[in-house]
């Protein structure tokens, strides 16, 4: 089984990009991560050579500032990088930007002695991490959540359970929000660092999934977990905004996957029906299909430069950017679905071919479209945005 590497330089990379190191994930993504793309998908094995080869030529911490062993990058460079991983490796994109989302509130929140602990373990692959907010009952109202931690001398003990956990098994540390009274609603969320060896806590076996197979997905159990107070992430009860501030750049992971699923199902049908002739100016019985794939790369090329935009404004603005960071979330990983899902399509009677990968492209874009805050929250975000607009106007 192969896997066909991205093979063109996207339209319209956002000014703010770092070139080098968007030159080094690409050199990384063709040699590494491309290749065992297709074998990861078909055994869900865990993307570990591929998420190392990032860690080992410093790529895997973009976010991250320097001290705390990472590369200070902006977020349009971070996003850039998450669509050149993304169009060759569904699996390794989630593994890597969960990396991030796990040191991303250890730098917002954590205290020096954190932040020496972990960051550069995470930046640097030789830890890995998971961020635990949903429950079977509490999806995206954090408020809800019925995970508890209850206060016992230098000690919390915390019971619960949390699903659909990125990295869950893998995680030499996961940031977990609990709740320190559950009648203070999102007043009394907590946040936590359990590490792998706490006892108490364990994770159940990855998932069976639609697509990104090798990323691997649990549950997770808090049984009196008892959790030493210098564990505890930020001031108790400041975990609700914590995970607000966190979701800010999960979901510009997840718009950049869906540029980069979209890129990734276009290359592949273009290089398809290249072979075929079907791109050939003499053939004039194929214009509709040549149409098609002009307006696809169309599409690709304004959900980019509405990405590196939004990311470039959660970089440098002072207002708060959670209605752009919405309507990238939901624009880019709709046009994951709709542009895999045509590409399937116009390659006709090979779309469901497994060695094309077209079609892997459609099965790892869909849940882009549910975690990190399912669209319909993200419809429901921007039309709360809209209505505030209306309302704050003379």
């Amino acid at each position: 089984m192969t896997s066909c590497p991205p093979t063109e330089t996207p339209d319209l990379v956002g000014a703010g990009a770092d070139p080098a190191v968007l030159g080094t994930v690409r050199r990384v993504v063709a040699a590494e991560v491309a290749p065992r793309a297709a074998q990861l998908d078909s055994t869900s094995e865990f993307p570990q050579e591929s998420y190392q080869a990032l860690a080992g030529a410093s790529v895997a911490g973009l976010l991250i500032p320097e001290r705390w062993g990472g590369q200070q990058a902006n977020t349009v460079t971070y996003a850039a990088a998450m669509e050149e991983i993304s169009a060759a490796c569904g699996a390794t994109s989630t593994v890597y930007m969960t990396q991030m989302h796990c040191a991303h509130p250890i730098l917002l929140a954590g205290t020096d002695a954190q932040r020496a602990r972990w960051l550069a373990r995470l930046c640097q692959g030789k830890a890995y991490g998971a961020i635990a907010v949903s429950e079977p009952g509490a999806g995206s109202d954090v408020a809800s959540m019925a995970t508890i931690a209850r206060r016992d001398g230098d000690s919390y003990v915390l019971s619960g359970q949390k699903i659909f956990i990125s990295t869950g098994d893998r995680a030499d540390v996961v940031v977990v929000f609990a709740t320190v009274d559950r009648s203070r609603g999102r007043h009394a969320i907590t946040a936590f660092l359990i590490e792998r060896d706490m006892p108490g806590f364990s994770a159940g076996r990855p998932m069976h999934k639609l697509g990104q197979r090798g990323a691997s997905t649990v549950e997770l159990f808090l049984s009196d977990c008892r959790v030493p107070a210098r564990n505890r992430l930020g001031t108790e009860g400041k975990g609700y905004a914590l995970s607000i501030s966190s979701v800010m750049k999960s979901r510009i992971s997840a718009a950049a996957q869906g540029v980069g699923f979209a890129r990734g199902a276009y290359e592949r049908t273009v290089a398809h029906l290249g072979a075929q002739g079907m791109l050939s100016a003499a053939r004039r019985d194929a214009q509709d299909v040549q149409f098609a794939v002009a307006g696809i790369r169309t599409r690709i090329a304004a959900a980019r430069a509405m990405l590196h935009a939004t990311a470039a404004l959660a970089d440098g603005s002072e207002a708060d950017p959670a209605a752009e960071i919405a309507m990238a979330k939901l624009h880019c990983t709709e046009l994951a679905v709709d542009v895999a899902a045509e590409a399937v399509e116009l390659l006709g009677a090979d779309g469901d071919r497994v060695d094309l990968d077209v079609e892997r492209m459609l099965r790892d874009a869909k849940v882009t479209q549910i975690y990190d805050g399912t669209n319909q929250i993200q419809r429901m975000l921007i039309a709360r945005d809209i209505r505030l607009r209306q309302e704050s106007r003379p």
